[in-house]
């Protein structure tokens, strides 16, 4: 059994190995001496500890310059990135920096990334070198004049608003160095929350791994209602005895509707078929577009000393490795899977110092008012990060009711709250319709607010629901 596996995985890697400078005499690639260089000189090369570059040779011999850039099954490449420069490529990929995890508006959120992780991420820990893009975890000193200081410095990178894709093959040749506390990620978030904040809109695991048992690595799909309505689904994947997440693997994901898929060199190991977003139609929340993340995370819930710290003696002989071969996307030809229209955007909540709670439905978002606070803003449904240009103008769209009449403001407005929408609407218990054209005069990120706080002496009116319907923003 051992053995077909081994050679199951090596089929696979013939197929996602690239291309490499071939040896001067096929008798280079013969690893075990029968004359003939075939698929099971890969079995041996792997067997007999052969390096990654032999490992890349023979791949190339065998399957020409063009290896691993069109699977089969239909999938035809969309989008890839195989690191041939010598800096990451911009114009595929962004930096998330700092430890802080950020709103939509770019507003501080939650320290550690929510998970308690302990690096600072920096613009400065990745390089590109001989085709691979390396993340690197540093165990260093680190200032940042609105974050604090901290022990360790890593990298984090994503396609938002660069590349995103609903469905498809997503494919990664990847390796990482072990170590208690490091955290490895290949990973996708919803290019926009269109069914609510986390996890309503959904996060894909394409391959998680624990520094301190790289024998093993799991890909998980969250989803549910808004943390903390959310949930999660998981498998694990064990490598053959003797192998790891510290060798080259490739780690892929196939995505079609109802259905996802995980693989390790081919190797299905997980099939996730039931999930949902609250308040709407399956197969939400997975028919949307994702955009795609790789991470090195040090400490935190997943690998940390007690769910928090760093180990700091596996940095004892220098940084750790996080390497990156290709990220690759293909598209299934004739599937006719495009992401779903939403007949409503769907609304983050904004609470403070109030009691109510936003839910979005099918079609509408029902704001419950059971105190409406002190202040104006105390209730907000919103519309986060809408990315705008200058000279740009959006219309905003929606029908409203209240089982009381009440008034609400509505404001578009940037990250200093400076408003290029500003309207106090009447709202009944009868629905109505409105329509507003703002124009912004620079390139922003723009939230739209529906507030229903302590206008006009709301907080006076008892527990009462407002009811958005078809909310549009083009």
């Amino acid at each position: 059994m051992k053995i077909l596996k081994i050679i199951a995985a090596a089929a696979v890697m013939l197929a996602s190995l690239p291309a490499a400078v071939f040896a001067d005499s096929s008798t280079a690639m013969d690893f075990n001496s029968d004359g003939i260089v075939d698929i099971f000189d890969m079995v041996s090369a792997r067997k007999s500890g052969a390096s990654a570059e032999e490992l890349r040779c023979l791949s190339g011999f065998l399957l020409g310059s063009n290896a691993g850039t069109e699977p089969e099954d239909g999938y035809t490449l969309l989008w890839s990135d195989e690191f041939s420069g010598n800096e990451l490529d911009m114009s595929k990929w962004s930096y998330e920096l700092g430890n802080w995890k950020l709103d939509d508006s770019g507003n501080y959120v939650t320290n550690g990334w929510g998970n308690n992780e302990q690096e600072f991420y920096t613009s400065r820990n990745t390089t590109v070198k001989d085709g691979i893009l390396t993340i690197a975890a540093r165990k260093e000193n680190w200032m940042d004049e609105k974050q604090g200081s901290y022990d360790y410095t890593s990298a984090r990178i994503n396609t938002q608003h660069k590349f995103s894709v609903c469905g498809g093959r997503i494919e990664v040749r990847a390796r990482c160095d072990s170590g208690k506390s490091l955290w490895p990620a290949i990973w996708m978030l919803p290019e926009d929350s269109v069914y609510g904040g986390w996890a309503s809109s959904g996060e894909i695991d394409i391959m998680e791994g624990w520094g301190s048992t790289p024998e093993k690595i799991c890909g998980t799909i969250h989803f549910g209602g808004a943390w903390p309505a959310n949930t999660y689904l998981t498998n694990d994947y064990d490598f053959p005895e003797g192998d790891s997440s510290v060798n080259w693997h490739t780690y892929s994901v196939e995505w079609e509707r109802g259905e996802i898929r995980w693989y390790v060199d081919g190797i299905l190991y997980s099939t996730q078929t039931e999930w949902y977003s609250e308040g709407f139609s399956y197969p939400a929340p997975f028919d949307q577009n994702f955009y795609i993340i790789l991470n090195l995370a040090v400490g935190g819930h997943f690998d940390g000393v007690d769910g928090i710290y760093a180990e700091p003696g596996i940095f004892a002989e220098g940084e750790k490795h996080f390497d990156i071969d290709y990220v690759r996307v293909y598209e299934k030809k004739d599937s006719g899977f495009a992401p779903t229209e939403m007949s409503s955007l769907a609304l983050d909540n904004y609470i403070e110092g109030a009691d109510a709670s936003v839910t979005n439905k099918e079609g509408c978002t029902v704001i419950d008012i059971r105190n409406a606070g002190e202040l104006e803003y105390a209730v907000m449904g919103l519309l986060r990060g809408k990315e705008v240009m200058a000279g740009e103008k959006h219309t905003l769209e929606f029908d409203v009711s209240s089982t009381v009449p009440r008034n609400m403001v509505v404001t578009a407005e940037d990250s200093s709250y400076m408003r290029y929408l500003n309207e106090k609407v009447e709202i009944s218990t009868e629905k109505k319709h409105f329509s507003f054209d703002v124009t912004f005069d620079s390139d922003m990120s723009a939230d739209i607010k529906f507030q229903l706080g302590n206008i006009d002496n709301a907080a006076a009116l008892g527990g009462h629901e407002v009811t958005l319907y078809n909310i549009s923003w083009k």
